[in-house]
């Protein structure tokens, strides 16, 4: 009778420990399928319902990245969409919709998200609007690209935002002489540090302010000289002398 008791005690065992298995299975399978199924509902309401603010308080609860994007790339309301934009993780996706979402709102939301240079680099070139454009300048670090929209971009703002950001000195000189807007050339004069070049824009730029924002900058004293007594402005004049002042 004991060797049947101790034989059965191992079986005994051995069932439980199946049942408790099967049952730890069973509820994870449950809690799966209604994750799953709570997940299928509400994409389902964030795709065909035809109150926004339902659309939106269904996205708020969604974690499935390929669902968000698919509502952000469809939604036909831009709240829905940027809410759907922000909660997405996925650079692709979101270099996709910053690109070619019909809003700009939208557009600079998925940029502040973005990190990939080149893409960045892609918008601020392109973009129709100039405060998507300035977004995406603000956030690139390639000089050479930076340096081509503070040439080329139509908007004086966006090209001043992108010499704000650069360090390359004959670039920065380039600009200063040849920019049609005098805020963008008093900028890059104020970022400039070789001499014959500041005094060539002290001497010869229409504009007294970055005139002046060059004087500021000179440490020659005969170029200095010159100045103080030939140029047309008083307050570049004065300037300039105050200049030689400090260098005595």
């Amino acid at each position: 009778m004991k060797i049947i008791r101790f034989l059965l005690l191992p079986l005994s065992i051995t069932l439980l420990l199946s049942c408790t298995i099967s049952l730890k299975k069973s509820s994870t399978s449950e809690i799966t399928t209604t994750s799953s199924s709570m997940d299928s509902t509400l994409y389902l309401i964030a795709t065909t319902d035809k109150n926004p603010e339902a659309r939106k308080d269904a996205v708020q609860k969604i974690t499935f990245g390929p669902s968000l994007t698919e509502i952000a790339k469809t939604d036909k309301d831009p709240e829905v969409r940027k809410l759907a934009v922000s909660k997405m993780t996925f650079g692709p996706s979101l270099t996709e919709i910053a690109k070619t979402d019909k809003d700009p709102e939208v557009r600079k939301l998925a940029i502040s998200k973005m990190t990939f240079g080149p893409s960045l680099t892609e918008i601020a070139k392109t973009d129709k609007d100039s405060e998507v454009r300035k977004l995406a300048v603000s956030k690139m670090t390639f000089g050479p690209s930076l340096t081509e929209i503070a040439k080329t971009d139509k908007d004086p703002e966006v090209r001043k935002l992108a010499v704000s950001k650069m360090t390359f000195g004959p670039s920065l000189t380039e600009i200063a002489k040849t920019d049609k807007d005098s805020e963008v050339r008093k900028l890059a004069v104020s970022k400039m540090t070789f001499g014959p070049s500041l005094t060539e824009i002290a001497k010869t730029d229409k504009d007294p302010e970055v005139r002046k924002t060059a004087v500021n900058k000179m440490t020659f004293g005969p170029s200095l000289t010159e100045i103080a007594k030939t140029d047309k402005d008083p307050e570049v004049r004065k300037l300039a002398l105050q200049r030689l002042g400090s260098l005595e």
